[in-house]
């Protein structure tokens, strides 16, 4: 079972690479895409279970997501010693609209707010998570580049 250091350790380390826009889903930033995907609304509320492999709401772009971030989670796991078999929550929440309880990254950045939230469990019922906030618009790729790295 993966102690609380460890899952603090990974949950950090995911949330930093879900809100990074190295994060991306066809060469284009997956926050943004999701965003969009769920109607370009500046207020809603993406779940993304990673354990049981669920969106809610649902989608490509969300189901993309999920597979790549349950493969992440998987791997760095592993890097500690560990297996998923001994996570009993994984998830991966995205708030749109508001920074909740996290300072503003940069007043001066554009877009919307947003929030990530990385929760873990371990099998003894400890919950650890890290947040990480920032601006983001519903991807456009008009407006964007495109990543090298999808080709």
């Amino acid at each position: 079972m993966p102690s609380a250091s460890a899952l603090r350790g990974i949950a950090s380390g995911l949330v930093e690479t879900f809100v990074s826009r190295n994060n991306d889903v066809s060469g284009y930033w997956g926050i943004g895409q999701i965003q969009r995907e769920i109607g370009g609304s500046p207020d809603a509320f993406v779940d993304l279970d990673l354990l049981h492999g669920k969106a809610t709401p649902d989608g490509p772009i969300a189901r993309e997501l999920v597979a790549h971030y349950s493969v992440y989670l998987s791997a760095s796991l592993a890097r500690e010693g560990f297996s998923l078999s001994g996570i009993t929550a994984a998830k991966v929440l995205i708030e749109f609209g508001a920074f909740g309880e996290v300072s503003s990254p940069d007043f001066s950045a554009i877009g919307n707010p947003f929030t990530c939230k990385v929760i873990l469990a371990n099998g003894s019922g400890k919950v650890l998570s890290a947040v990480r906030a920032g601006h983001s618009w519903p991807h456009n790729p008009e407006r964007e580049l495109c990543s090298k790295r999808a080709q």
